[in-house]
């Protein structure tokens, strides 16, 4: 056989294959799909805890408290929320959140999906895909103009056959210890490396404190003039969400969505700049993670101190490390490597952020994006649903 023959062959076999699953989809009497409604949230929150151990991270209260910050608090427009359902129970579920960005300069209401999950019981029925039709009508219909999201390896391949392309920015993971010790303790060869990592620290260390003193403090909510800040340090991107006030607090401030510090800088009493941090457990080692920062690029000092406070706040509640996910050409990596910080390669198991978008409609200015050969990007752990 050659290989045009061998390719022609499994392409039609992929063909007969994608016959069957969706001639199974649409013979399917027991399962139908629906907009899901409060009504829904028990069941839902049962086959998100089973699937997928939802959602993955420390929250005040109870799984059905996050859902409810998730998909009933969320400022705005609300998410666009479908769950496939066999016999009362949930099968499928797919939903996209309403997100304001700032694509080349204007405003862009689009839509992040996520929790995409189909029970194992289910899965290879094509539910995922009628699902995410549903919800791209819906999108559409709310004038949305543009998905993303930041999938998983699975969720990457069901996107990639919808039309969805990798955006231009290349995300970097930087990580600082904060206590050697206990992280070469772990590692091999610990003992050799750790004398070298620790003289680095020190050379470092001066850049640490070269900023400022009392320049920034923890804060329980945001100031009054938060946006100005905010849109300020937004104009300087090509791809970045709309910081707004009503967004923040929701996103940072509501222990329900997640255990998160906010770090503000301010000079002469004006905001120059915020950080948000968050520290959690990973087989019994603690980190923190830099998931937003956002500062007056005029002046670098600001995020240098910014920076160096959740660093001094790592030390001092005895966290391992310190990482942060980037865009590789942030304007802040140098203040993160002047302090101390070193890429880091994710294991083989550890997701990489990466960002996946696709227009709805026919904007070209949108669909442009994806030819340029980069995106200057402000997107960091905190505009994903990871955390």
């Amino acid at each position: 056989m050659t290989s045009m023959d061998l390719r022609c062959t499994r392409e039609i076999i992929f063909s007969d294959l994608q016959y069957v699953i969706l001639s199974s989809t649409i013979d399917m009497p027991s399962i139908h799909s629906k907009p899901v409604d409060v009504r829904d949230r028990e069941e839902l929150v049962s086959f998100f805890e089973e699937v997928m151990s939802w959602p993955g991270f420390e929250h005040a209260g109870e799984t059905s408290d996050y859902w409810d910050w998730k998909y009933r608090r969320k400022p705005g427009l609300p998410p666009i929320d479908y769950a496939a359902w066999n016999e009362g129970s949930v099968a499928s579920h797919a939903s996209a959140t309403p997100v304001p960005l700032m694509i080349m300069g204007r405003p862009v209401t689009a839509g992040q999906l996520g929790d995409l999950y189909t029970h194992p019981r289910h899965r290879g029925n094509g539910l995922a895909e009628s699902l995410l039709n549903r919800v791209e009508e819906h999108a559409a219909a709310e004038g949305l103009e543009f998905l993303y999201a930041f999938p998983s390896e699975i969720g990457r391949m069901i996107i990639s056959n919808r039309g969805f392309r990798e955006l231009p920015v290349r995300f970097s993971q930087f990580q600082l210890i904060t206590d050697p010790a206990a992280f070469f303790d772990q590692v091999r060869l610990g003992s050799l490396k750790r004398p070298a990592y620790k003289a680095m620290l020190s050379l470092k260390s001066t850049y640490r404190r070269s900023h400022a003193p009392g320049m920034v403090r923890e804060v329980s909510e945001f100031p009054d003039d938060i946006e100005d800040m905010t849109r300020r340090f937004e104009a300087n991107f090509d791809i970045t969400l709309r910081h707004d006030r009503s967004y923040l607090e929701w996103r940072y401030a509501d222990p329900a969505g997640g255990f998160f510090r906010t770090l503000l800088a301010t000079i002469d009493g004006r905001t120059a700049g915020m950080a948000v941090v968050r520290t959690y457990n990973n087989d019994g080692t603690r980190y923190m993670d830099i998931i937003d920062l956002m500062a007056d690029l005029e002046r670098p000092k600001v995020a240098q101190a910014l920076v160096a406070k959740a660093v001094a706040m790592a030390e001092s509640e005895h966290v391992t490390g310190v990482q942060a996910w980037i865009p590789s050409d942030h304007p802040f990596v140098p203040t993160l490597q002047r302090t101390g910080f070193i890429p880091r390669t994710p294991l083989g198991h550890e997701r990489k952020l990466t960002m996946f978008g696709r227009p709805i409609g026919r904007d070209a200015e949108l669909s442009n994006i994806f030819q340029r050969r980069c995106l200057k990007a402000h997107i960091m752990l905190g505009d994903s649903d990871w955390v």
